[in-house]
Parts: C-alpha cells; structure tokens; sequence
C-alpha cells in the first residue's frame, strides 16, 4: 500500500500474526505456547517507527496470550528495498497430553471438525486494506463487523481444549491459501484423503458478503483463527459441547478416508471438486489487480 496509514496496519499485522500463527502450530502439536523469538529483517531505508509497530503489536498479542517475548534478532537486511519487512517467528511451548498430537495418528473415519467461521482473516485483511470501497458498496455494519474478525486469530484455547481432554488425533490451522489448502495440507501430513461439504462449513455474513463482492472464493481465502481437528466418531458430540461451553463455535464439514488421492470438496450445488494440489489464496488475486 502506498499510504502511511494502510502501511501502519501492514506493520501491525505482522507483529499480531507472527505471534499467533507460531503460538497455533505449537497448540496444534497438543503443547501450551509459553515463550516466542522473533527475529525482523528490515529493508534499506526503514526508520524506527516500523519496529516499533511490529512490537507494539506483538507484544499486545503476546501478553493477551500469555506469551513472553524472550529473544530474537533485528537487522537492516541487503535486498529487500521497497519490500516488507520480514519477519521470523519461533515458539516453545510445554504439552498438555502426554505425547505429542501429530498428524499421522489421525485415522480413516475421523470426522473433521472446523471451529470459528471460514476465512476469518481473509475477511479482516480485506475489510482493513479496501475499507472506503467496502463501505460504499457494503454499509459499515458489515466492513467494521469483518475488521473485528483480526481479533479471532488464535486457535490456541480449542486446541488445548481437544487435546487436554484426549477428544482429537491430529490438528491443523489453516493460513496461506484458506481451508482448501489447509485441507491439503492436513490429508498430506496424515497420509490419508477427505471428503467435505460445502454447504456443512460455516460462513460468516461479513466473509460472505465480501466474497461475492470481490468475486472470490471464500474456501481459498487466508484463514487463521479456525482449526481443523480429527476427532473420532464416537467423541465428536463431546469435542462440541465441550468448545460450546467456551463460547467457540464448532461444526462437522467432512471425514478423513483411506484412499490418499480422494481429496474431495462437495459443493452447494452437487459438484465434486479433487483438492489434488496446493491452493493459491485469493488475496494475491485481488492486490494483483488492487494495489
């Protein structure tokens, strides 16, 4: 973006995302993040004021989480003029089961559940960086709803959750490239294939007002803040309730199955779509055209 407020926000949301997307992979291995490391690699030319935003936002996310920032590593970095910063996030964390919740312990016929909304970032991006277009063609109920969503990015409470309670074989957090690719991802790790409906994930108004906007597809939209988790048959009532009494919204979307090439979406409308390679997320398609 060439404004200095949209850059701002840029910054911002590195700080807010290195925290959370480290801190979620460490609760998906069934493990409570207690410590990050960042490490920000600057371009020629950057002032002070671009640290201090990633940090400030950083150290918010960490502190709400009760994370401690415990070291890392900042640098002016040759070649990345006119380019964002980088920034490279590690966690630690201690384990709430007694082993560690991988994906290849998740087995044929476990039901996936999904928690939150789909997209949930995706809509927060897309509502921040086109926020004037939006509430034109949308209202500010919607755009200042789907701002909000950057507050639903941690996946860490119902991970825990699952995994202190033994209710789940393998999870994942869906980022880069939306459900789908988590999807992809997630089937790869466990050496198994899935079978989704389109119709069973859930949407949010704001996502999906701005989907059809854009004319995207919500299912390839960025996706922090949901988790995906296998959970077998026969605890899958009790995983829900359970992630009800916290307040976390969850749903049934598909099943994990045997043969590994089965990679299978279910649309609305009948037609089965294979999820047989990685995903591109939509964000590059519309700041392609956009910025």
């Amino acid at each position: 973006p060439s404004n200095s407020s949209a850059a701002s926000d840029v910054y911002k949301r590195q700080g807010k995302l290195a925290i959370n997307v480290v801190s979620n992979d460490i609760a998906c291995l069934g493990a409570e993040p207690i410590a990050v490391t960042l490490t920000i690699l600057l371009p020629e030319g950057s002032s002070e004021n671009i640290i201090e935003e990633i940090m400030k936002e950083a150290h918010e996310v960490a502190r709400r989480l009760k994370i401690s920032i415990v070291g890392g590593h900042t640098e002016v970095a040759m070649g990345l003029k006119n380019r964002p910063p980088i920034v490279i996030a590690s966690a630690i964390g201690i384990p709430v089961a007694n082993n560690p919740i991988l994906p290849m312990g998740v087995k044929p016929g476990d039901k996936i559940v999904m928690t939150k909304t789909v997209a949930t970032e995706g809509t927060s991006i897309l509502a921040s960086e086109f926020e004037d277009e939006l509430k034109k063609a949308l209202g500010s109920e919607i755009v200042d709803g789907a701002k909000s969503f950057s507050e639903r990015t941690s996946v860490i409470k119902e991970a825990l959750i699952l995994a202190k309670n033994g209710l789940t074989h393998g999870m994942h957090d869906p980022t880069d490239g939306g459900l789908l690719e988590g999807l992809y991802e997630f089937s790869e790790a466990a050496g198994l294939g899935f079978i989704v409906w389109e119709s069973k994930i859930p949407i949010a108004k704001e996502t999906y007002e701005i989907a059809k906007y854009f004319k995207i597809d919500p299912l390839k939209l960025i996706s922090s803040g949901v988790l995906l988790a296998a959970v077998p048959e026969n605890k899958v009532e009790q995983a829900i309730e359970l992630l009800s009494r916290e307040g976390i919204e969850a749903a049934v979307i598909g099943e994990f199955v045997k043969k590994r090439k089965t990679k299978l979406l279910v649309r609305r409308n009948g037609v089965k779509e294979l999820v047989n390679e990685p995903v591109i997320d939509e964000l590059w398609k519309i700041f392609k055209l956009k910025l």
